[in-house]
């Protein structure tokens, strides 16, 4: 195929519209290069992605709708030539991470919390202890296990 898209597009003498050359770029940031899933087909220099690029023209130029491009190679490659994949796939890719940060985060708030109020509780019950003579108390009964002499 991709010596028959660039002959058809050495022969084809009608220049692309605006709207065609829109429509082109459009789709070539929206596919990933097959090769290695790593760039998109309009920035990848792979065989690969050149001869997408090439059937990607040839098909605009041929009247094909964005929809119809699409399907073409979704079902050729799959859902991963896709930058952002459709459907399901696609809205799971943005809700997930953005699920998981703020369940995390209110999971850490649950904590914070309740560890601050476990502090608060455990404070009020320690009786207070100002005065010198239960200091004085208190020290005598330490020095008296530990075998020290005033």
């Amino acid at each position: 195929m991709h010596i028959a898209v660039s002959l058809l597009l050495a022969l084809s003498s009608i220049p692309l519209t605006a709207g065609q050359s829109a429509k082109i770029n459009k789709l070539e940031n929206r596919f990933m290069a097959p090769c290695c899933y790593t760039q998109t087909i309009h920035d990848h220099n792979s065989q690969e992605a050149e001869q997408m690029r090439e059937e990607v023209t040839f098909m605009v130029a041929s009247g094909k709708s964005e929809q119809e491009i699409v399907s073409y190679y979704k079902a050729k490659y799959g859902e991963t030539i896709l930058v952002v994949p459709d459907g399901i796939a696609g809205t799971l890719t943005y809700l997930i991470p953005i699920a998981v940060f703020a369940l995390s985060s209110g999971l850490l708030l649950f904590v914070i919390r309740r560890s601050i109020r476990t502090k608060a509780v455990a404070m009020e019950t320690i009786p207070s202890l100002t005065s010198e003579a239960e200091w004085q108390t208190i020290r005598n009964k330490i020095r008296a296990e530990t075998g020290e002499s005033s």
